[in-house]
Parts: structure tokens; C-alpha cells; sequence
């Protein structure tokens, strides 16, 4: 099974890091990658992720969030070791090298140096790429600032104990109480190239609940869904927005299968908790408010992906020009190396 995730998100704040929780467990091994673009660090990983399926082993599978359709981690739970993209903007270093990490050089394929017309466009198209995406996350502060503009006030005392009273219920229905497992972190969701994308679940979560987002009330749930979930010693993962990283979008209990989601995500085992109905119904300029917030975030977030996407056709010239200096004959030599002595 393979499962699907972000650890990076392009943010109201810009780039927005969950890089420094993979494969940073107590017996875990943290491989880092390394080398420039166009050198193979997406293609090596990727190929060890199908080995792993290969053989029947659990995968999971770390998206780029500017280019979703690239690879940056592969973490093999059985084996306890991950490979994680190492270069800019997530630079990444093993916490002991040597004792649990290493790093895994893909440059020392590549026949530098490189000519002085290739050094020069490289250079100009370096300037450009990030002047894309210092221009995206103006934009995606704006659009931030939108969502602010109408951001719901804190529920009354007396409303928060009865949405604390009905996540409980859920709890004590549906999990069972754990043995004290932590928090982790990851994104389900990322605004890239292709704009807003939000992934589906795997099936161990047999149980989804939707949370309404049409009022703002998700994080404030998803606040008191996590602390419940705590006190019972559920292991929990949080989920963050990445428009506004310091909100939650999502909690997940992998032990009880449940999930607590804002939005629809297309599941087919999805149940609705309707945040709305426990505030008064809106005034007709609180709508109107509401509507205009979301025609311009919208418009925000459409013209934050266009610069993404103009950022991705950079990247892949950039690539373009480091491919010829690539032996890519030696890179798959060890890379097939690289895989035998992993599944020996």
C-alpha cells in the first residue's frame, strides 16, 4: 500500500517546512539526497518506492508541493529508513551523520563544470524562478489576508461544550483508548502548479468526518478534536492548512481509522458534522462579506498559481540544462546497486 503525502507547502508566510519529522524517529535511518536539478534525485527514489511495492512492503510517498508529479521522500516504515530531497528550499541534514543518516550524492554523475553559456543561463534562469515565487507568495499572503477579513470570532463557552460533547461521543464510540502515542505532523493538501490539490485518504480510514468550512469554524474543531483525542492517548496526525500553516485542516487517527476533515474530499464513508448550524444564521452583510472574501481569495490563489506554474517551467529549463552533463547509464547502475543492497 502506498500512501501519499506533503511535508512542504507554499504558505501565505512562504515555504512552509515539515521536512525536519521525516524519518526522525528513534531507530529510524534518514538518507539525504543530493544534487542539482535535473540530476535524478526524483527518478532514484521514485524506483526504490516501486522495489519496496515490488515486495509487498507499505510505501509512503512525499509529494513536491510546487510540482506534485516529482517526488521528494520516500520513507519504507518495515525497513525504518526514508530518502528525503536534501536541496533547497527543505535542506535537510541527518542528526548524526553516520549513526542514524547519511547522504546520498547523485552530483558526482554529473560532468561538471559546466560551459560558460550553460553557467550564465543557469544563473539568469535561478533569478528568475525564485523572482516567480517571491511574486506567488505575495499573492498567497493576500489571500490570507482575505481569509482574516472574515475569520469567525472564538464559539461561546456554551457552543464549544456542546461541539466538545458531540467529538467526544464520537471518540468513545467509534476508538478505543491508546497507549499514549504522539503527534505527528504532515500536509494533505498543497497549492501548486495545478493549483489547490487535496489528496485522498487511504483506506484504513474507514470513517470520515466532513467538517463544514462555509463559516470558518473547521479549525476551531479541529482544536478541540485534537485535544480530545489526546486525553484518550491516541496516536494523531495533524494536518495543517497550507494557505495559513498555524491552522489545522485535518486530524487523523490511524489506530481508530478515522479521520476529521475540513471540506469534502470525495470519500465514499464520509459523515458530515455541520459547524455551521451552531451559529446564529447570518446577516445579509456577513454574506455578503463572505462572498466577496471568496471571489477575491480565489482570485488570489489563481493568479499565486500561475506564478507556480510559470516557477515550474523555469525549473524544467534548468533541468534541460543540466541533463546532457548527466551519465545517466552510471546513475542507473547505482541506482539498481543502491536498491539490491536495501531489499538483500
Amino acid at each position: 500500500m502506498e500512501e501519499a503525502y506533503f511535508l512542504g507547502a507554499n504558505s501565505r508566510a512562504g515555504f512552509a517546512s515539515l521536512y525536519r519529522f521525516f524519518a526522525s524517529a528513534p531507530g529510524d535511518t534518514l538518507h539525504v539526497v543530493k544534487g542539482g536539478p535535473g540530476t535524478g534525485k526524483s527518478g532514484f527514489m521514485r524506483r526504490i518506492a516501486a522495489a519496496a511495492g515490488e515486495r509487498g512492503l507499505a510505501v509512503e510517498t512525499v509529494l513536491c508541493s510546487g510540482d506534485p508529479d516529482s517526488l521528494d521522500g520516500v520513507y519504507i516504515p518495515a525497513l525504518r529508513q526514508g530518502w528525503v530531497d536534501g536541496t533547497a528550499p527543505h535542506t535537510i541534514d541527518p542528526a548524526h551523520f553516520g549513526a542514524d543518516g547519511d547522504y546520498v550524492d547523485l552530483g558526482r554523475f554529473c560532468r561538471l563544470p559546466l560551459s560558460d553559456a550553460d553557467r550564465a543561463r543557469v544563473l539568469t534562469l535561478n533569478e528568475a524562478y525564485k523572482g516567480r515565487y517571491a511574486a506567488a507568495y505575495r499573492w498567497l499572503a493576500a489571500a490570507g489576508a482575505l481569509r482574516d477579513a472574515v475569520a469567525p470570532a472564538p464559539l461561546p463557552e456554551e457552543t464549544e461544550k456542546k461541539l466538545r460533547r458531540r467529538i467526544r461521543g464520537i471518540l468513545q464510540r467509534q476508538a478505543p483508548r491508546g497507549s499514549g502515542g504522539g503527534e505527528r505532523s504532515r500536509f494533505l493538501s498543497a497549492i501548486s502548479c495545478r493549483g489547490l490539490l487535496r489528496l485522498k485518504l487511504t483506506e484504513r480510514y474507514t470513517l470520515v468526518y466532513r467538517l463544514d468550512e462555509g463559516r470558518g469554524l473547521a479549525p476551531q474543531a479541529l482544536r478541540i478534536a485534537a485535544e480530545e483525542t489526546a486525553a484518550r492517548g491516541l496516536e494523531r496526525i495533524r494536518c495543517p492548512s497550507p494557505l495559513s500553516p498555524g491552522e489545522a485542516e485535518g486530524l487523523l487517527l490511524p489506530e481508530a481509522g478515522i479521520a476529521f476533515l475540513a471540506g469534502e474530499r470525495g470519500a465514499e464513508n464520509e459523515r458530515s458534522i455541520h459547524l455551521d448550524a451552531l451559529l446564529p444564521p447570518p446577516e445579509r452583510e456577513e454574506k455578503l462579506a463572505r462572498r466577496r472574501a471568496a471571489q477575491l481569495q480565489r482570485s488570489a490563489l489563481e493568479a499565486a498559481t500561475e506564478q507556480l506554474r510559470l516557477a515550474k517551467e523555469l525549473h524544467d529549463e534548468l533541468e534541460a540544462v543540466y541533463r546532457p552533463y548527466m551519465d545517466f547509464a552510471v546513475l542507473t547502475e547505482f541506482t539498481e546497486e543502491t536498491v539490491r543492497s536495501v531489499f538483500a
